[in-house]
């Protein structure tokens, strides 16, 4: 008796696992991009954040770094790729300078990933492929260059 309910169990988990893994791969291909992925290349990032064709967003960042100190989050207001505001935690209003669009952070991967010895560590958002988690040490034998940047769309 315990054999047979033993077998049962395992059978509907089995079953059921299935059922699951076949409702994903449905899922993956309803969806289409706004179904979550992960990235292992910056390209295929970069290629879902341009599907999205989104325009004009709005960023929160937080950098850790030794550099310049700021109230942190920094809220970065991008249109059309190109960093138009910045704004820190006091509201207190900042140079575009400090703040990073999308394409800016892209472009910034690739140029550290070309870097001999360097090294970076890239999270992407799964839905959208923008970075949110960059953690880069561009120059491994240089001191005070590493540096960590976490973003979130807020759109």
């Amino acid at each position: 008796m315990k054999t047979l309910s033993l077998w049962s169990i395992n059978a509907a988990l089995l079953i059921s696992n299935a059922c699951t893994a076949l409702l994903l791969s449905c899922q993956q291909h309803i969806e289409g991009i706004r179904t979550p992925q992960y990235f292992s290349t910056v390209e295929a990032a970069e290629e879902r954040w341009k599907a999205h064709a989104i325009g004009s967003y709005t960023l929160l960042q937080r950098r850790f770094c030794f550099c310049v100190r700021l109230q942190y989050p920094l809220t970065v207001h991008v249109r059309n790729g190109i960093v138009v505001g910045v704004r820190d935690a006091r509201g207190d209003s900042l140079s575009p300078d400090f703040g990073s669009s999308v394409e800016d952070m892209f472009a910034t991967i690739r140029s550290v990933q070309r870097l001999p010895d360097a090294k970076i560590d890239v999270r992407y958002d799964s839905v959208y492929g923008y970075p949110r988690y960059i953690n880069a040490d561009p120059l491994p034998y240089a001191a005070d260059d590493e540096y960590v940047l976490e973003t979130q769309l807020l759109r």
